[in-house]
């Protein structure tokens, strides 16, 4: 059986998954700020809980979540603590030695604030809009606004004016 023109045919089916596979490359520092927040944002709404190393209830309807020795995000540990009734909007991230800065998270335009705990950052929009980046001796810490009112009314100051 012979082909009329293989070589156009193949060079066409070349092109096609070379666009595909250019679609999902990341880049060499593994990845954008994009996907940064979507890690995050799997990591507490819950996607990796099947591989943590401790999944408990800390009472008052707070659970934990703890990740060492595969963390779902660049870090040495993460602990996810959440109100088990509104996980998504009620949430405290805790990035142990984290191969991330807190600027680099929160996006360009970040607003700085300060805090009880120290300086902050509040990005401008985005999926992370409602989140405060602390830093921490040991890394970073993401917190929400529901979870400030529920555990720690003290950094809602933070949250004013955005």
């Amino acid at each position: 059986m012979k082909f009329a023109r293989p070589v156009p045919a193949l060079l066409a089916l070349t092109a096609l998954l070379g666009v595909g596979l250019v679609g999902c490359r990341s880049d060499a520092r593994g990845g954008t700020a994009e996907d940064l927040t979507a890690q995050v944002l799997f990591t507490v709404n819950g996607t990796y809980d099947a591989r943590a190393d401790r999944r408990e209830r800390v009472g008052n309807g707070l659970r934990r979540i703890t990740w060492t020795s595969r963390p779902p995000l660049p870090a040495r540990a993460v602990v996810v603590r959440f109100d088990g009734n509104v996980r998504s909007l009620s949430w405290d991230l805790e990035v142990e030695g984290p191969d991330f800065s807190a600027r680099s998270l929160a996006g360009e335009g970040a607003a700085t604030v300060s805090t009880p705990q120290g300086e902050g950052l509040r990005p401008r929009g985005g999926r992370l809009a409602e989140v405060l980046i602390l830093r921490t001796p040991e890394g970073l810490r993401l917190v929400t606004r529901g979870f400030v009112i529920r555990e720690e009314p003290a950094l809602l100051p933070a949250f004013r004016g955005q």
